[in-house]
């Protein structure tokens, strides 16, 4: 996943507190037990040595919400000054983390929130469409020359050239929609463009869109001109295809660097740490359930992790989990971070491995 989320994060020198809690609000009581929730994860914090000002600001930002309609999780990283990070996901988790310590806890973040997949909506129809932005914003789209969009029923004298202006029509209002389609997908660098209404028009738009956008694109089929908003459930399996595909191509990857001998794979907390002292971290793949409780030194730069403190070049200032050393480094360089799973077919020591930009090491 981009580490966008994330990076923001390394402007600040902690400690940090790390929340990732269930959020859910369908039933009468969602309030109360939301509170209650808050009120363990709390106590787990000022457990692990938070300070009262970091919990004060916890506190605030998560009575003072407002509450999310459904199912729904939350993500808060703060430290003594702020909130520096408050997300709402989709899906609530497993369960409840709470976390005090030099770094964020990462991973149960990048768990809870996710990869992103900016996504275009479009809906057509027959006189254009309406269109969803990657901000949520709905706009209804179509060719400012009028013109039939229906055929005649049956045939008759001069109904050929009526038939070829209602295609002239249709082709044009399916323009229009591509042509505004193509600017939303550019603007909201969008990884995912997802098309309903019946399969004509959806073939219409699908000639008219450029290849950038072309290629992105997910059909549903519906013949009723049905508005973005009401096939949410189809967008959000779409997405999920998108992130898992993208995981399976950077786990192909990683598999296939380690199977050549030129050093661009390495696998254990040890060599990833130095790869990523030396910013060559391209890709990390981090198996949540493998990866050890060991600890790594850090400096005062992101990217300074190191299993002993002779391998940084400066003293270092703090220590932290392994994964969320390594995580922070990797974001700090602008690399991406991937889960792996036990039943991925990679070897990956310590539970992590990455795909470098370039060797580090012997090898180099």
């Amino acid at each position: 996943m981009r580490t966008d989320v994330i990076r923001p994060l390394n402007d600040r020198t902690g400690p940090f507190a790390t929340v990732v809690m269930d959020a859910t609000h369908d039933t009468a009581t969602a309030t109360e037990q939301y509170r209650l929730r808050w009120r363990d994860l709390r106590e787990r914090l000022a457990d692990a040595g938070a300070d009262d000002a970091t919990l004060a600001v916890l506190d605030d930002a998560v009575t003072g919400a407002d509450a999310p309609d459904g199912t729904a999780g939350r993500i808060l990283v703060a430290d003594a000054g702020r909130v520096l990070l408050d997300r709402h996901t989709e899906v609530p988790p497993e369960r409840g983390t709470a976390s005090w310590g030099a770094v964020p806890d990462l991973l149960p973040l990048l768990t809870a929130a996710g990869d992103d997949v900016p996504t275009v909506v479009v809906a057509v129809d027959r006189t254009g469409g309406r269109v969803r932005a990657v901000d949520g914003t709905v706009e209804a789209v179509g060719s400012d020359v009028p013109g039939p969009v229906h055929k005649a029923g049956t045939a008759g004298p001069g109904e050929g050239s009526a038939d070829a202006r209602v295609e002239e029509t249709l082709k044009r209002n399916a323009r229009a929609v591509a042509e505004r389609v193509d600017e939303l997908v550019r603007a909201g660098n969008a990884g995912l463009l997802v098309v309903a209404g019946d399969g004509p028009g959806r073939a219409r738009l699908r000639d008219e869109l450029a290849p950038a956008s072309a290629e992105i694109m997910a059909e549903v089929e519906n013949t009723g001109g049905t508005l973005p908003e009401q096939i949410d459930d189809t967008v959000r399996a779409a997405a999920d295809d998108v992130r898992e595909q993208r995981r399976i191509t950077a786990v192909t990857s990683y598999a296939t660097a380690s199977g050549r001998s030129d050093g661009l794979a390495v696998s254990g907390v040890a060599g990833i740490a130095a790869a990523a002292r030396a910013h060559a971290v391209e890709t990390l793949l981090v198996d949540p359930s493998a990866v050890p409780g060991t600890e790594l030194v850090l400096g005062a730069d992101p990217t300074a992790v190191a299993a002993t403190a002779a391998d940084l070049l400066d003293d270092p200032v703090a220590s932290a989990p392994a994964a969320d050393a390594l995580i922070r480094a990797v974001a700090a360089a602008d690399g991406v971070v991937v889960l792996a799973r036990q039943d991925d077919d990679v070897r990956l020591e310590d539970g992590i491995g990455a795909v470098l930009r370039f060797p580090v090491g012997p090898q180099s």
